[in-house]
C-alpha cells in the first residue's frame, strides 16, 4: 500500500525524538526515507542523539491535536518494549498500514512510573482507532502485517517437528477454530442487520 508523502510528513513530525531514533532508514521507501530525512534535519537530531526523558506524568503522546474520537478510541493492537527489543518502529508501521487503508490513527506512548505500581515497565505503544472502525482495523493489520509473521512462525514450528509428529497434524482441525470465529462474526453482523430491517421506522 502507497502513503501519501503528506501523510507519512504528518506522521514522522507526530513522532516523539525517541521515536523517530528508534526508526532504522535502511527499512524504509524513497519517498518515505526523504519525509524521514526531512524531518530528522529539521529538529537538528544526529543518530547517536540521546532520547530525551519521559514526561513528569510519564504519558507521552504524538504533538499533533489529538482527534474528537480519542476519548472513546479503541487499541486494535500494542506493542511494549523489553530489554533488548524497541518496538516503536513496529507501532510506526502499524500506524502506517492503517492510515494508507483510510483508517484514522492515533500513536499513544505510555511510559513506566515507579510511583505507580500498576505501570508497565517498558515503553507500551498503543495504536488507537475510532471504536466503529477497530474490528477493520483488526483486520486490516493481520492482513497487512500479523498474518504473515504467524505464517513465519508456523513454517518455523512445522520444520522443527518430526516426520510423524508432522503427518498426524490436520489443517483442518487447526483452522477449525480461525473458520468458527468467521461464521461467528459473520453470523452476528447478518442477525443485527436483520433485527434492524424488523425495527419499525
Amino acid at each position: 500500500m502507497q502513503v501519501a508523502p503528506d501523510e507519512l510528513r504528518q506522521y514522522y513530525s507526530s513522532l516523539s525524538d525517541e521515536m523517530l531514533l528508534d526508526i532504522d532508514p535502511a527499512d524504509l521507501t524513497d519517498a518515505a526515507r526523504r519525509c524521514y530525512d526531512s524531518e530528522f534535519a529539521k529538529r537538528g537530531l544526529s543518530p547517536d542523539a540521546a532520547p530525551p526523558l519521559p514526561a513528569d506524568d510519564h504519558v507521552v503522546t504524538n504533538s499533533e491535536v489529538e482527534p474528537d474520537w480519542l476519548e472513546f478510541a479503541a487499541c486494535p493492537c500494542s506493542f511494549t518494549d523489553a530489554p533488548g527489543s524497541h518496538h516503536g518502529p513496529d507501532a510506526g508501521r502499524a500506524r502506517e498500514v492503517l492510515l494508507a487503508a483510510g483508517i484514522p490513527c492515533h500513536l499513544s506512548v505510555i511510559s513506566p512510573d515507579p510511583r505507580n505500581e500498576d505501570s508497565p515497565r517498558f515503553d507500551e505503544y498503543r495504536v488507537l482507532v475510532p471504536a466503529s472502525l477497530n474490528l477493520k482495523a483488526i483486520s486490516v493489520l493481520d492482513l497487512e502485517i500479523f498474518n504473515a509473521d504467524l505464517e513465519a512462525d508456523w513454517r518455523t514450528h512445522f520444520t522443527d517437528l518430526p516426520d510423524e509428529d508432522l503427518r498426524a497434524l490436520n489443517p483442518e482441525v487447526l483452522c477449525a477454530g480461525l473458520l468458527d470465529r468467521v461464521e461467528r462474526l459473520t453470523r452476528a453482523y447478518n442477525d443485527e442487520l436483520a433485527r434492524r430491517k424488523g425495527e419499525p421506522s
